[in-house]
């Protein structure tokens, strides 16, 4: 699957010009491996990810894993205030030697899956790989315009997926249903140091109502994540199974009632799950003493 640039600067290619890598860059400590440090070095991406971004003075930006603000140093350039999380003491000291003086940067320690975060209207940054499906279950239930994401191809893929194709997911449902998602190139591995096993690509994710308005966020949830389980099975198939467990008899169960295309999970749209989550919310049924 190939994507097309917007970059400013014409047709995508990276690996021209890159930042200097000197032993000094990381302070002489080695990346940490367990904490996905993969750290962008190339400038034609950087302002790939900048120009997909559509910053402006009025942007309150985070960015999570700055690292050692590369791409810091350019939203500082374009947005008037960036809120950089960096769970690495080592790291937060390189950021704090480099842009301290510069107000409109506040620089927070922590891990960005734990801590209460600011408010803010965008995000762009290249975080680490691991906690890729984390950090965007997190961010779709905050509030924001859009956020710009460097991530792993594949799990990018995965994002955009449509009904019926090998990628479509949980993950996808989930993010679908709240925003809309757009790939908008391809970043080859040579961009970062150390040099990951896998390319990267640039997601636009931009937030909006959910096609269909859902009553119960967490019955959807719970209901996705189910029915993807066994996500090649006859959906009716898999959705008689989830009224089964012992967490889920407080619904009636009278399946005749539900609209239910008679396809497989994998071909079920966002739009059904959406439907499907509200049908069984109205369902539910008091316990009875």
């Amino acid at each position: 699957m190939r994507f097309r640039s917007r970059s400013r600067h014409g047709s995508f290619h990276v690996g021209i010009y890159m930042e200097s890598l000197g032993s000094s860059t990381y302070l002489g400590d080695p990346p940490v491996r367990r904490l996905g440090q993969n750290f962008l070095v190339d400038r034609a991406a950087r302002d790939l990810i900048i120009s997909s971004s559509n910053l402006h003075r009025s942007d309150v930006v985070l960015e999570v894993g700055p690292g050692r603000g590369f791409l810091t140093e350019a939203l500082l350039s374009e947005a008037g205030k960036v809120i950089a999380v960096e769970k690495d003491s080592r790291l937060v000291t390189i950021l704090r030697h480099k842009h301290g003086r510069n107000r409109r940067l506040r620089i927070i320690q922590g891990d960005i899956l734990k801590i209460r975060l600011p408010r803010f209207n965008k995000v762009v940054c290249s975080p680490p790989y691991y906690i890729s499906s984390r950090l965007i279950l997190l961010l779709i239930s905050k509030r924001f315009r859009c956020a710009v994401l460097t991530l792993q191809r594949e799990f990018a893929e995965r994002l955009a997926a449509k009904p019926g194709s090998r990628d479509y997911g949980r993950i996808s449902v989930m993010v679908q249903h709240k925003s809309s998602i757009e790939l908008t190139g391809v970043i080859p591995r040579d961009s970062f140091r150390p040099v990951p096993k896998v390319d990267s690509a640039v997601v636009v994710i931009r937030k909006r109502k959910p096609e269909v308005a859902v009553k119960s966020e967490r019955l959807l949830g719970d209901l996705v994540r189910f029915m993807f389980t066994q996500r090649r099975k006859r959906a009716k198939k898999v959705l008689r199974q989830y009224f089964e467990t012992p967490l889920r008899q407080k619904y009636l169960v009278n399946q005749t009632d539900l609209s239910l295309p008679d396809v497989r999970v994998f071909q079920l749209s966002v739009r059904d799950f959406e439907q499907l989550s509200n049908e069984i919310s109205m369902m539910k049924c008091e316990h009875l003493d």
